[in-house]
């Protein structure tokens, strides 16, 4: 291995190191986290059935009858509720996705320094061809062979973008 070779990995393990243990941790504490939540609500919904159970045995030796699980009108009401918890869930889910879309690609656009989807375009032309050259040649492809007017046109879009700057 050369000592460039060498010195690119080095660098590279510098910061991925760290990065995967920071991940890793994250996805341990949700995990954690989960089973803690998770074992929480299992416990208070345990302690309510247990009060449910104590005062259905009272009002059973009070009176001799079990009372109503629900009413008609509390059914209904409960379904509505209901409705209404999941088109407020589908929203804020919707909201989440836009948003984190939106950012996305922002930082996508500022990233790569274009303002449309045609320079995005553009911009890729450029970028795919290079990067991909490598893994292509491992596939046992050929290298990236332009027709004339593809050279050409790639030479346009190379003068527009220095242009800009």
């Amino acid at each position: 291995m050369s000592s460039d070779q060498e010195k690119r990995k080095n660098d590279t393990s510098s910061y991925t190191r760290p990065l995967l243990v920071g991940a890793a941790s994250a996805f341990a504490a949700g995990v954690f986290g989960a089973i803690w939540y998770t074992k929480r609500k299992q416990s208070k919904h345990d302690a309510l059935i247990q009060d449910h159970l104590n005062n259905t045995a009272e009002l059973k030796t009070n009176n001799g009858t079990t009372p109503p699980k629900m009413t008609p009108v509390e059914y209904e009401l409960a379904k509505k509720q209901a409705r209404f918890f999941a088109l407020k869930s589908l929203g804020y889910g919707t909201l989440l996705a836009l948003t984190g879309a939106g950012v996305l690609a922002t930082a996508v656009g500022y990233w790569l320094d274009v303002r449309n989807f045609q320079e995005f375009s553009d911009k890729l032309h450029i970028i795919v061809p290079q990067r991909t050259a490598r893994l292509r040649r491992f596939l046992g492809g050929k290298d990236l062979e332009m027709t004339k007017s593809e050279e050409e046109e790639l030479e346009d879009l190379l003068q527009d973008i220095t242009i800009d700057e």
